[in-house]
C-alpha cells in the first residue's frame, strides 16, 4: 500500500468517494438525500497547503482517502486545529489498516503545521468509525445534541 498526495488525476474518483461517504452516512441521518451526487469539491484543494487530501493506493489503485484542513488561530480559538474531515475507504480494503495509514499521514502533517490539537466528528451512533479513531489515540472531548423538528 502506498500513501501520497492526491494528484488532478485522483480528482474524480475522490469525488465519487465522497459521493459513497455521504450517502453512507444517510444510515445515521435520514434527511441526507439518498441521491446526493458530489461533482466539483475536491478540484480546488490539491494546492491549498492548509488543506492536506491524500490518498491510498494498492497496485496502483486510489482505494480510500482522507482530507483534513488546517483552522488557525482565531477570536474564538487561540490554537491551530487540524481538522480530519472526510475518511473513506473502498468496502473491499476495508479491515486493512489503510484508514490507520492515513491517519497517521495527517497527524505528521499537522504537527508540520504546528497544529495543537486534531478534531474529527463522527456521528454517536457510527460504532465502527468511533472504535478507529479511538484506536489511533482519539478521546471523545465534547457531544453535540440534536432535536429533528
Amino acid at each position: 500500500m502506498n500513501i501520497r498526495k492526491a494528484n488532478y488525476d485522483d480528482v474524480k474518483i475522490l469525488n465519487e468517494f465522497l459521493t459513497l461517504l455521504i450517502r453512507d452516512e444517510r444510515q445515521y441521518d435520514p434527511g441526507i438525500d439518498e441521491n446526493f451526487t458530489v461533482t466539483n469539491m475536491y478540484e480546488n484543494y490539491i494546492e491549498d497547503s492548509n488543506k492536506l487530501l491524500i490518498v491510498a493506493e494498492e497496485n496502483a489503485q486510489v482505494v480510500g482517502y482522507l482530507y483534513g484542513i488546517i483552522k488557525p488561530v482565531d477570536d474564538t480559538y487561540k490554537y491551530i486545529i487540524a481538522k480530519l474531515d472526510a475518511l473513506y475507504i473502498d468496502n473491499n480494503y476495508r479491515n486493512k489498516k489503510i484508514a490507520t495509514s492515513l491517519i497517521e499521514y495527517f497527524k505528521k502533517w499537522a504537527i508540520s503545521k504546528n497544529a495543537d490539537k486534531i478534531e474529527v466528528n463522527v456521528w454517536s451512533n457510527n460504532i465502527k468509525a468511533k472504535r478507529l479513531y479511538e484506536k489511533c489515540n482519539f478521546k471523545t472531548t465534547s457531544e453535540t445534541l440534536t432535536i429533528y423538528l
